[in-house]
Formats: C-alpha cells, structure tokens, sequence
C-alpha cells in the first residue's frame, strides 16, 4: 500500500483511484498546509531571551579619589569625637584589630570605613538568585601553627571541636563540597587544575620533580628551627629569604622546569593569589603560596567558603566586635574630626599620605605597586554545561597562550541540592590585569576604570562564551565590579627589603596595619597585621594584654 503525502497515515486501497484534485485546491491546501507547519515551528521554537540587566557594583572609585581632592579634606567639620583607639578602615584588617581590642576588654574605641559597606575586597554582593562575592572568595583552613586565627574561627562557628589528633573540625556547610575544581583544554572539561592530558613523559617528569621539590622543602627547618615558609611571612625561617631577590619564573628556569603545563599552572596560582604572572612574582612569594600553609599533600586541610565568598567572616566579625562602627556617606558631606590616642590605619597603605599633613610620610610615592582586577558576577538562568568532568566550584580554562588572563569563574550556587530542577546559577568570574611596571599598571588601571559598563559586560560575556558556546541566551544580570588597587603586588625584592619596613613604622600615633604592609595580599596576613597594630595600642595605652600571636 502506498501513503499520499496529503493524507496523515490513512491508506488507500491501490484498486481505488485517487480522486483529482483541483490545481486551485491543491495550491490552496499546499499553502494552508505549509503555513500551519511554520506557526508551529514558529511556536516550538524558544522567544529570545531579554537582554541582560547591567550593572556596575562594589567600590565607587569617585568616592575614592575624592580623598585627593584638598577643598574635600579641608571642608568644614560638622562633628567632633573622642575615643581612645580610631581603627580606619573596615576590611579584615580593621575588623581583626577591633575584634582584638574587644578581647581585651577595651571598649572605648571608633572604626570608620570610607565606603558604604564593611570588607574591602572580602565584600559580598547579592543578584536575585543568590549572594556572590565581589572578590576573595575562600580561605584555606589555617595550618595548626596559627592558633590565633582558629581561635577567630572558633568563635565565629567554624571551627566545631576536635578530633582525637587534636586537630580543627569544620562546619560541614562552610567546606568547599566535591567535585571542587575542574579545568578546560578545548571545550573538554577535566578534574583538577594540572593539564595533564596528552602530557609527554618529559612534562609528566617534569611535574614529578617539582611536587618532590615542593615535599623536600615542606619537609625542612632552618637553622633557626623555623619552617621556611609560614604566615605570618615574617615568622618564616631566614634560611630562603634571599629567594625574594629573584622572580619564581627565574627560580623555574634555574631547576630547568620548563614545561608549558607545568608553567601555566604555577602562574595560575600567582596570578590567582597576588594578580602577578610567575615573571613578576617573588620566588619567595611564589614558593610561600605552595608551602606556608603546608603542602596540600602532607595535610589533611579544607577549603572554606560560602555563597558570597570571605563577606560571610566579615559579617561575622562585624557581629563579634558590635561597638562603634561608622560608614561614611560621602553624599551628606558631614565632616567628622576623630581625637584619638591610637590610629589604627587599616585601609590601604597608599591613601595614608593623601590624609596626613604634607612631608610627614617617609615612603617614596608609588613605592608598592598594587594589582587591578576585574570581576563579574553572572546570574543565569541554568547551570554551565560541558562536556566531560561536571560542574565544579571553580571552573578555570587553560591555554598555553601567555596572553589569556581569565581566571575562570567560581559557582557561589555550589552547594545546592542539585537533585532538584535546575534553579539556574550565579558565577563569578576573575581577571587580573597585571602589569610589569607602574606605566603597564597605570595603564591597566586606566583601561579598568574608563571602560564602559556596556563594554566590560561583552567582554564578560565573550569570555564565558568561550568556555560555553551556548551560555550567552541564559545570561539574565551581569554585575561588574572594578578593583583598582585590589591587592599588594609581591615583586622580587619586596619582602624582606627596606621599602615594606618604612611602610609599617609608625608615624607619631598612626600605624598602618593593613594587608599590603606585610607584602602579601592575604587574609591570613591582614587579620595578623590588625591583631599586632591592636596589641601594639594595647601597650601603648598601658592595658595589660599577653599577644595570642604564635612565635
């Protein structure tokens, strides 16, 4: 039996004659016929989505370098305060200073923070679907040495108990859950973060050495009994300090490691804990970041994290210290002239000279150089795909061209049930913009801040295409926010050398204590640095307090 084309499966027995149709008819049926089938293909197909919500979010860099201006510094002054201790500044610095002072009982201290949120770069923003971070996202859990900093996590919820080494439990929900990290060759998606796919047996040789380098030296002490690579960085052993001297690409190349793979990974983790390459690092630094918290294969450690990335410790902290806490609102132009014995400097070393009297800073303008960042948190209206290992909480790609910056992007939605109907997804994504020099610096820093909001969102956007060619139509928001000083460049020669020692020295009563002091742009080193500068104004004010820093 044969089907006619014009009737929908009915057969016609083949001794019957097909009726004649009429050419008008025929035409008119053929033409019903193929518009119905376009309505419908029409209906099947998806609307395209609206296009995404922009935004510009985090630190308002004219608010900022309102500073500079002298008729803002020199308006007049609408109020007047008293208090024994000024923290300024309300980062992790500031809020560890104040956390410290309160342990010791004082109470008769003032933070203020120039913005309209506590944090600095451990800030957290919020999207419809989720919370997210507007920069550091994590913190390693600290190594037994720093007792100090698992006392803040004991007190903030973290640190549960004890298991029977005497070792930290953590809160199962602030751990990082699996699968953690995946990495992107292509569009292939794989577990971890080394390339080691198609790897020859000379770049698979070379990896081996290096772990085995990076395990001799975990393994060592120095003359002086120290581990060489601790946090603080200045209780490290003295024994390698003259590594600081040369960059960690140069140290790579003395142990003849020269595997692309190899390379990119290492200037991976650089360019993700400092915003330097592996060229502009410091071999101290850049060892420091494998081994200070001891290597990942002799410790049983975690990685702790939350929606919004650090903002949850800082909230925490917040709700520790209580007490006074005071956000400028540069709108009201309210002046306030704080009187304190102590000023505890917590924002950022290079802002210091623009609020002292002319020629009181001993540091040489630009002496530190600081590292810009760019980062975008996305709201969509699925999770990414690929092929290949699934979605992770952090998501990089890899290329052996220098050129490519991105960091790839974090999952703030990562510890969801994801047995449930896909909900969509908030990521954030990272890049550095790393410079050689200051021209290189300032020039990024240029580009950061005078790109428009349009223009930064589709670089986003082309960016995060390139991993997922189809991600583009699930894009609802895309929020950017510019770091232009986001964190203390550790360059050869800055650790351990006269620059960093005349920016931490007290100036009459003011001591600068944040994290770019001490040359390393860490949470770990900026709750220390805050924890010494109130201590050191404990002592000043004569209250009697023994330091919970580990020697």
């Amino acid at each position: 039996m044969s089907v006619p084309k014009d009737s929908p499966g009915k057969p016609v027995p083949p001794d019957r004659p097909t009726p004649p149709v009429p050419p008008d008819s025929l035409s008119r049926r053929r033409l019903l016929t193929t518009a119905a089938a376009a309505s419908l293909a029409a209906a099947c197909e998806p609307a395209a989505p609206p296009p995404p919500v922009l935004a510009f979010v985090g630190p308002d860099p004219a608010q900022a370098h309102s500073l500079r201006d002298p008729a803002f510094r020199n308006g007049p002054v609408t109020r007047e305060l008293r208090t024994q201790v000024a923290i300024v500044g309300g980062g992790v610095a500031g809020l560890s200073a104040a956390w410290r002072l309160r342990k010791a009982g004082l109470r008769d201290f003032h933070l203020v923070e120039l913005e309209p949120e506590l944090g600095g770069t451990a800030r957290g923003g919020l999207l419809p679907r989720s919370p997210h971070p507007l920069g550091a996202h994590y913190l390693p859990s600290p190594h037994p040495e720093c007792a100090a900093l698992e006392l803040l996590l004991t007190e903030l919820g973290l640190i549960i108990g004890r298991d029977h080494h005497g070792r930290a439990e953590y809160l199962p929900s602030a751990i990082v859950s699996a699968p953690s990290e995946r990495h992107q060759v292509g569009l292939l998606w794989h577990e971890g973060l080394y390339p080691d796919r198609d790897e020859t047996p000379d770049e698979a040789a070379q990896w081996a050495r290096w772990r085995e380098h990076l395990l001799a030296l975990d393994a060592r002490r120095g003359a002086d009994g120290r581990r060489l690579f601790r946090l603080p960085v200045d209780l490290s052993s003295a024994e390698l300090r003259h590594l600081d001297s040369i960059s960690l690409a140069r140290y790579l190349d003395d142990l003849g490691l020269n595997s692309w793979r190899l390379r990119w990974a290492v200037d991976y983790a650089t360019r993700d804990d400092y915003g330097c390459t592996a060229a502009q690092t410091s071999a101290f630094a850049g060892l420091h970041h494998f081994l200070a918290r001891g290597l990942e294969d002799n410790r049983d450690g975690h990685t702790l994290t939350a929606p919004d990335g650090n903002a949850r410790l800082i909230r925490g902290l917040a709700t520790l210290v209580g007490g006074t806490l005071e956000l400028h609102n540069f709108s009201t132009k309210l002046r306030t002239r704080l009187h304190a014995d102590a000023i505890l400097w917590a924002a950022p070393r290079f802002v210091l000279p623009h609020v002292l009297p002319p020629g009181r800073d001993p540091l040489a303008a630009n002496t530190l150089s600081y590292a810009p960042w760019l980062v975008a948190s996305v709201e969509l209206r699925a999770r990414p795909r690929g092929v290949g290992a699934p979605l992770a909480w952090d998501n990089v790609p890899v290329a052996p061209d220098a050129a490519q910056r991105s960091l790839g992007y974090v999952l703030a939605t990562h510890g969801e049930d994801r047995s449930v109907r896909d909900p969509g997804a908030v990521i954030t994504y990272y890049e550095p913009l790393p410079g050689d020099d200051a021209a290189a610096l300032s020039a990024q820093r240029t580009r950061l801040l005078s790109t428009s909001l349009a223009d930064w969102s589709e670089h986003v956007r082309a960016a995060l295409v390139a991993m997922h060619p189809n991600i583009a139509r699930e894009i609802a928001q895309i929020h950017v926010t510019r770091w232009g000083h986001a964190m203390i460049r550790p360059v050869p020669g800055l650790l351990f050398g006269d620059a960093l020692a005349t920016a931490r020295a007290p100036i009459a009563r003011v001591r600068p204590c944040a994290a770019d002091i001490t040359g390393l742009p860490l949470f770990e080193e900026a709750f220390y640095a805050g924890v010494r500068a109130a201590e050191a104004a404990l002592t000043q004010l004569g209250h009697a307090a023994t330091s919970i820093i580990e020697s």
